[in-house]
């Protein structure tokens, strides 16, 4: 039996939920969902009993958080990217094998770090994971963990990322 955790887009997207896969998300992805179809979605899988609202334990979402910020991805990750992440982890801990359902890159390259799989639904998804270097385009200094604001402190540009070679 697969393990599915799903991702915003995935109910924004209408992600087909099957009875041979175990549904997973957590109660923050709610929040994220703007339209009134994705919501439908939402709380149809959640009251049918296929759709497992469950928040990871916060050494879970330590790790992910460690992890995130070693490779650059710290950031780009909202919290509740982070929880779904560090549910993946929690569940690949119990001897599943988690999928993540999610068009976000970021999700998708920190998934991967991770050692689980993703899947995505609108968009192609990642080619290759990246480790991601903080710079700052006007004095050309370098980052190794996010600045204040996303702008940088020696000359007030803001900052942008680009892959480590």
């Amino acid at each position: 039996m697969r393990h599915v955790i799903l991702d915003t887009s995935a109910f924004i997207q209408g992600y087909n939920l099957s009875t041979d896969e175990e549904y997973y998300t957590v109660p923050e992805v709610l929040d994220e969902i703007r339209g009134e179809l994705g919501r439908l979605r939402y709380e149809g899988a959640r009251s049918s009993g296929k759709l497992r609202e469950t928040s990871p334990g916060e050494p879970w979402v330590r790790e992910v958080e460690e992890r995130a910020r070693a490779s650059g991805e710290t950031h780009k990750l909202s919290a509740t990217d982070k929880k779904l992440l560090a549910l993946g982890l929690q569940l690949k801990a119990q001897g599943k094998e988690p999928t993540v359902v999610s068009d976000d890159y970021s999700v998708q390259n920190m998934a991967s770090r991770l050692g689980f799989r993703f899947v995505s639904q609108a968009t192609r998804g990642i080619k290759k994971v990246l480790t991601w270097t903080i710079y700052c385009p006007g004095c050309r200094r370098t980052f190794d963990s996010p600045q204040e604001d996303d702008v940088c402190p020696v000359c007030g540009t803001e900052l942008k990322r680009k892959p480590r070679r």
